[in-house]
């Protein structure tokens, strides 16, 4: 305890490997005839055990959250049946199926925007390394819509396709003909949102012309798969910033746990109201930066950077020489031997039914070896 003239000053120290610390203190820690407030004065937490997209269990649980889906465009077969799927393929099927859909995984982890572009890239190369094989049919047309089979070596020299990030944090896909005449992908409202793709069907077709987009490039007016591509080079943008949903961890609260402070009422966009005890919270903001390169004339030359925050290791989210606002009164210092603090954090949510995020609070998740550290200020009121 500090003495001082004005008012007497209590710091505690907790350590936890858990969300939670409940700790009872053998003598009471506050003098019971005095009036006191409590604030968060420092606190350092990691996030690794909290992804900035859903949790890795709902994305291997639900086929619903993967970002794209890749099927055959076999024509006269209705989208989605056995014979579109690239695990049917005659002498390739095996080595296709792990490429059916895209999403993370426990090797390909998407931390950052960055992250989401390198892996999708990544994706498209390993479905057109698996048409590449040397000794393999190459793309059979009479499997994937129809015109002259595809050789190995045309394969091997096509773009396919090609994954970009624009300098404001927008996706771009660049869908080779020889893909669009082949291919097809399929996006549910989840990966819609988050690249700001308007189509849930992603398609292409020339008629008389005119190309065709989506679903109408797909199956025009009926429903089983029509032949043809766009005879072109097409790019697919997003509408928005691949950063606008990206992250959905929103603040992190430390909530006193059931210690005599007032109660916090909580409002979220669905028009529930919820009390908690939070002591503090603390907005969980990323930072992206991107840059354009010049050649000596001024002129961009075509390169960009993108960056973005990786929110990794130990975060310190309060210094001790932070101003702090968040104080509450102590209701009872009186016999005050339990210290309790938990750690929540409240994230968005992708809700299937609804076809939109929901907030949601939860317990925080630290991986193993992982802990968080904070210290608390009692002092007592002038």
């Amino acid at each position: 305890m500090n003495a001082s003239k004005k008012y007497d000053i209590v710091d505690v120290h907790v350590t936890s490997s858990k969300y939670l610390v409940d700790s009872i203190l053998e003598h009471p820690l506050l003098d019971g005839i005095k009036k006191y407030t409590v604030e968060i004065t420092e606190f350092t937490v990691p996030l690794g055990g909290e992804p900035p997209l859903e949790r890795q269990i709902n994305f291997d649980t639900y086929d619903y959250l993967a970002f794209v889906r890749v099927f055959r465009k076999h024509t006269g077969e209705i989208p989605g049946v056995d014979d579109t799927l690239l695990r049917n393929v005659t002498d390739l099927g095996a080595a296709l199926e792990q490429y059916e859909l895209f999403k993370p995984d426990s090797v390909s982890k998407i931390q950052t925007p960055c992250d989401m572009v390198f892996y999708l890239q990544e994706f498209f190369d390993n479905i057109k390394a698996v048409y590449s094989l040397a000794d393999g049919p190459g793309i059979l047309a009479a499997e994937h819509g129809g015109g002259g089979d595809v050789d190995p070596a045309d394969v091997r020299a096509d773009d396919f396709v090609k994954v970009k990030l624009t300098p404001n944090g927008t996706i771009r896909l660049f869908l080779s003909d020889m893909f669009c005449t082949h291919f097809f992908l399929d996006c549910d409202r989840y990966a819609q949102m988050l690249f700001g793709f308007t189509e849930a069907i992603i398609a292409f077709r020339k008629l008389f012309g005119v190309q065709l987009i989506g679903e109408e490039a797909l199956v025009g007016q009926g429903n089983i798969i029509i032949g043809g591509g766009p005879e072109e080079t097409v790019v697919l943008m997003g509408s928005y910033p691949l950063t606008r949903f990206f992250d959905h961890r929103v603040r992190l609260e430390i909530d006193s746990g059931g210690m005599p402070v007032p109660n916090v009422l909580e409002w979220t966009t669905d028009n529930k109201q919820s009390i908690s005890h939070a002591m503090a919270t603390f907005p969980i903001s990323q930072k992206y930066t991107s840059s354009i390169s010049l050649n000596r004339f001024g002129a961009a030359d075509g390169n960009t950077r993108f960056s973005s925050s990786l929110l990794q290791g130990d975060v310190v989210w309060r210094r001790a020489e932070d101003k702090v606002s968040e104080r509450y009164n102590i209701m009872n210092s009186q016999f005050f031997q339990n210290i309790r603090l938990e750690i929540h954090i409240v994230r968005r949510e992708w809700n299937q039914a609804a076809g939109t995020f929901s907030f949601k609070r939860r317990t925080l998740t630290l991986n193993d070896g992982e802990s968080w550290t904070a210290k608390l200020r009692f002092r007592t009121m002038k």
